[in-house]
């Protein structure tokens, strides 16, 4: 095999991260001291207004037709959330966010209301660049070329140091060397035709002195390293993952099937400091009912497996749920919602002061409302994310380029 086909067969394998930025890798052997990140990415612009709802806002009630709301009562009644940012609104999780419910009532986890990109594009594929690449305005985006957690983690030494469980690269760790990225390890991650592309490999870069080089004896060492943290039984096949909480990550689909590799390589203690999970689908222009209801259920059963999970590994972690934007206030005539503004953001596990929403509720009145038909962005998207990488002690040093916080949202007790 040549050059160019190896470099092929290893990226389409999910092999190769981007690699800007190489650096010596420094091996780490003992799981961090601080929570492991994991950003959550609810893709397509999840309607927050259908997640947590202002059920006793008339507005709400008159924009949407039941069927779109959160109820106050009834068979799909939400359940109804203390230390709200508006006591009048009645602010309830939809009816198949339970397992969120409970963290949320146990502490565990933080609503932040109104939250995401000042610019107010609409555009699925703007909206989510920007707030990888951790700025707020498209004129920056040729000259900010690295996410926003790459930078972030730049200085960590880790063999892994951050995990993209995503099929292609999360942009948010574009430029990050020490990067794996694949959406499952439960079947290992073999280099294609094994030990002869590996050979091939070592000697093909084992002289050079370029970036190329470099990354490809790094994947090498990552991939192999990984490889032989991964249990496997006497005949070689690989042990199926066991967490170490009581619920199971079975039942809530492939996003669960995700954290289950996240958590895995968790508990391998190869420096691991952050890592990103997408969850797509919530492109809900219509039959917004049934989809949106699943999307929530497989959302609230992984989430909760996971916390019980690293809780009972006695792994630290924060999670951060984030939308590229909200949906329009008020219902289409297909049963959906329309792109819109304002979202909902979730902060989720350890240090997290929970049991509260966060943020400004601007309100739902047309006055209130962005260019009279979205709920309006109060809080910059990257005052949350600032927060969070504090408190799982990662740099925010450079990571938003653009931005300096004004006043904390203090969403951590250590902050």
């Amino acid at each position: 095999m040549d050059r160019r086909n190896f470099i092929k067969a290893a990226s389409a394998a999910g092999c190769l991260a981007p690699f800007s930025g190489i650096s010596n890798l420094a091996c780490a052997t003992q799981a961090p001291s601080h929570p492991l990140l994991i950003t959550v990415f609810l893709r397509g612009g999840a309607d927050g207004l259908n997640l947590v709802a202002p059920t006793s806002d008339p507005n709400y009630v008159a924009a949407r037709p039941p069927e779109l709301r959160v109820l106050e009562s009834g068979e799909y009644a939400g359940s109804l959330i203390e230390h709200t940012l508006d006591p009048t609104a009645g602010f309830r999780l939809h009816h198949s966010a339970g397992p969120l419910s409970s963290l949320y009532q146990a502490g565990r986890l933080a609503i932040v209301h109104a939250v995401g990109l000042t610019d107010g594009t609409r555009s699925h594929f703007v909206a989510q660049d920007l707030i990888e690449r951790g700025i707020n305005d498209e004129k920056h985006m040729t000259r900010i070329d690295s996410g926003w957690l790459a930078r972030s983690l730049a200085d960590v030494n880790g063999l892994v140091s951050g995990y993209s469980a995503t099929p292609a690269t999360a942009f948010a760790m574009h430029g990050l060397a020490s990067a794996l990225s694949t959406p499952d390890i439960s079947t290992a991650l073999g280099i294609p035709w094994g030990k002869a592309t590996s050979d091939l490999l070592r000697a093909l870069n084992i002289e050079g002195t370029t970036p190329v080089h470099r990354a490809g004896l790094k994947a090498l060492q990552l991939l192999e390293s990984v490889e032989r943290n991964i249990p496997r039984d006497a005949a070689g096949k690989i042990v199926p993952y066991v967490p170490s909480g009581a619920r199971s990550h079975e039942g809530s689909g492939d996003f669960s099937r995700t954290l289950s590799s996240v958590a895995r390589l968790a508990k391998m203690d190869v420096g691991l400091s952050a890592a990103c999970v997408d969850h797509g689908g919530w492109d809900t222009h219509e039959g917004q009912q049934g989809r949106f209801a699943n999307q929530v259920r497989q959302l609230s059963l992984g989430l909760a497996a996971f916390h019980d999970d690293m809780a009972a590994a006695g792994r630290k972690i924060i999670v951060v749920v984030m939308t590229e934007f909200g949906r329009r206030l008020r219902a289409n005539k297909s049963g959906g919602t329309d792109h819109g503004h304002g979202g909902c953001w979730l902060v989720l596990g350890d240090t997290v002061v929970g049991g509260r929403m966060y943020g400004r509720w601007p309100g739902l009145t047309t006055q209130a409302l962005d260019q009279g038909v979205d709920l309006a962005v109060t809080t910059d998207y990257r005052a949350v994310l600032s927060e969070v990488l504090r408190a799982s002690g990662l740099s925010t040093k450079g990571t938003f380029p653009d931005w300096r916080p004004v006043t904390s949202l203090g969403l951590f007790e250590s902050l």
